[in-house]
């Protein structure tokens, strides 16, 4: 072990066989990890991570398996230890959050079952003090009314605090390592921000060391100590914090850090997205994995796989030009081709004309659901959306912003208000009457994975939407749709299954403009996407928009990319519209406290920016939004 290290991984090699031979998943990776330090493993999807941490805690399910390298853990290889000593060791020193808490908690035992059982594993801890326990551990991650939680099921609980519960089971064995596997994927950012400073509070109280992976450099910068990047398999670059966000010397590391949307840019800009894909482990190019899409590629990238030397004691690079040329972010690009929000808004009428809009949802209380209530997720909204502009909708998750915009579409039946597109009251439509409105607004939905159908191909997909709507449905047409989301004939046959997420979200795009609407409904597109897909998806949505005059709704909860694509913007909390403005007005001078709140709980990009200090505006933003 080296000196001062808790866990040390050394040439660590994870393969799973397949058609083309074993593929090397994670290939050759090395670190340390301190007592207290927080390191972050960060990287596209594709590249590793998760079955790196998978990895280490020794869950590789076969045919996979683990092919090189050690894992020591106070004096012991891990990798050489008997399932039982491993099983032991689990929950007990090695804690895991895993990434998608709604389908690793068990949906039909309650919460408190799930943590009384975690208690038992490790502290043969059972009936009241066992509900005791498990009480406090959800106080202790900041669950409100704990005794109540732990009778409820994992989908009586917002995500949030689903992820909140899966941390109470990690941290029910006092683990001295924390593994935590993108724990804040798709968490809007009051949550994450709150993620974030709850990681911290339980790593400084009980003294864990914290292995966070994710694909978000922003929050990165908000919690890692250091941080290690992978591509293919393979780390590329390991540094502390600051001195990777100052002065990162691998150009994919460059590429991330270029396509985080900045929401204090001082202009509207546009995002520097990274080309291309992450390398297939199982046709990787020769040489470098990246330089297929990297701008400062020469003949000696594609030569030889490059070492992971150290320029420093502390920062260590696998790249052929990280000694003779300095890498720097690529330049941004203001975004001139959009006329400014005011003078669109001035010069053309309203499209979109919402007045007193209430949508509600029945709820059956009882056994037998005999007590009928109804909630209200879209309350009283009046909002106004001017032909060409693109305005955004943000607010926290549950706070209606997904009702708001399939009522505007009509997927949802309002209970009061009107809704007029170009003068028509679409509530009073029906039938019939609302079938030439269906073509001319389309949605592109959050999740293109289940928006999709997995039988059909993507020809079949797309054929389908010009049918009903009497359009061309030939090949040729198709193709040209494609083409124009970034695709191309090669992908007509293939089923959503055969893609990326950037490439289904893609299809979805290219299915909701197959129509020609005017008005597209974009709800949370980006959400789980990697930093440079996302950078790729929102410059192609801005860039439709402008070729197609597009008017659009954009929902979100990141506020880096609203920034990026919108032209106004609307904050909404608990159903209700709180705040319009322009960018300037809403990110330069926010008149409600829950706009400051949202903007308090950016993750800082900064890493040299006081840590204490930003928790310490978002306490305060959370004071003034509680008033």
């Amino acid at each position: 072990m080296e000196k001062g290290a808790l866990l040390q991984v050394a040439g660590l090699t994870t393969a799973f066989p397949t058609r083309r031979g074993l593929v090397r998943v994670v290939d050759d990776v090395s670190f340390t990890l301190a007592q207290n330090e927080t390191l972050a493993i960060v990287g596209e999807s594709g590249s590793g991570k998760s079955v790196l941490c998978l990895s280490v805690m020794g869950l590789i399910e076969a045919p996979g398996r683990v092919v090189a390298g050690a894992v020591r853990y106070g004096g012991r290889d891990l990798l050489a230890e008997p399932e039982r000593h491993l099983r032991a060791l689990r929950g007990a020193d090695l804690g895991m959050v895993f990434q998608e808490p709604k389908s690793s908690l068990n949906p039909v035992i309650t919460v408190g079952e799930q943590i009384c059982e975690a208690l038992y594993r490790k502290h043969r801890l059972r009936g009241a003090a066992a509900t005791k326990r498990a009480a406090e551990l959800l106080d202790q991650v900041r669950i409100p009314a704990p005794l109540q939680r732990l009778k409820q099921y994992p989908h009586e609980l917002s995500g949030g605090m689903c992820q909140r519960v899966m941390i109470a089971i990690a941290i029910a064995g006092d683990p001295k390592i924390l593994i935590a596997d993108e724990p804040t994927t798709a968490l809007d950012v009051t949550t994450q921000a709150q993620t974030i400073d709850l990681l911290s509070e339980l790593q400084r109280a009980l003294g864990m060391a914290i292995l966070f992976v994710t694909h978000d450099l922003a929050v990165v910068a908000e919690i890692a100590d250091r941080v290690a990047v992978m591509y293919a398999g393979r780390i590329v670059e390991t540094a502390p914090v600051g001195m990777l966000f100052r002065q990162p010397r691998m150009p994919y590391t460059a590429g991330l850090l270029a396509a985080v949307p900045d929401p204090h840019a001082p202009e509207r800009q546009r995002l520097q997205a990274i080309p291309g894909v992450v390398a297939d482990p199982a046709a990787l190019p020769s040489g470098c994995a990246f330089h297929p899409r990297c701008a400062f590629a020469e003949a000696a990238c594609r030569a030889a796989v490059p070492t992971l030397a150290p320029l420093t004691k502390d920062h260590l690079v696998r790249c052929v030009r990280a000694e003779t040329g300095q890498i720097s972010h690529p330049p941004t690009v203001a975004d001139t081709a959009s006329a400014p929000a005011l003078l669109r808004g001035a010069a053309s009428a309203p499209l979109i004309e919402v007045r007193g809009l209430e949508t509600g949802f029945p709820v059956r209380r009882g056994v037998f659901g005999g007590t009928k209530t109804w909630t209200k997720a879209v309350d009283g909204v009046d909002l106004t959306i001017y032909r060409g502009e693109t305005l955004g909708l943000v607010g926290e998750s549950g706070s209606g912003k997904t009702t708001l915009g399939r009522s505007i579409l009509r997927l949802a039946t309002p209970r009061t208000g009107t809704i007029r597109y170009d003068g028509v009251d679409l509530v009073s439509l029906r039938g019939e009457a609302l079938k030439p409105f269906r073509s001319k607004m389309q949605i592109v939905f959050q999740d293109p994975a289940t928006s999709l159908n997995p039988r059909m191909t993507v020809a079949a997909a797309i054929r389908e939407a010009l049918q009903i709507h009497g359009h061309t449905s030939s090949d040729e047409a198709i193709v040209a749709l494609l083409e124009q989301t970034g695709l191309s004939a090669a992908h007509l046959n293939r089923t959503p299954g055969a893609f990326s997420g950037g490439q289904r979200q893609r299809i979805g795009i290219a299915r909701a403009l197959a129509v020609r609407p005017e008005f597209l409904v974009a709800d949370e597109p980006v959400a789980a996407l990697d930093v440079s897909v996302q950078a790729q998806i929102v410059n192609l949505l801005d860039d439709l928009r402008q070729a197609l005059g597009l008017t659009m709704l954009f929902i979100s909860h990141d506020l880096g990319v609203v920034r990026t694509l919108s032209d106004r913007i609307a904050v909404m909390y608990r159903g209700r519209i709180v705040e319009v403005g322009t960018v300037e007005q809403v990110f330069n001078a926010p008149r409600h406290p829950y706009t400051a709140k949202l903007l308090a709980s950016v993750p800082a990009r900064d890493p040299e920016r006081s840590r204490r200090a930003a928790r310490g505006s978002r306490a305060a933003a959370e004071g003034a939004a509680t008033q």
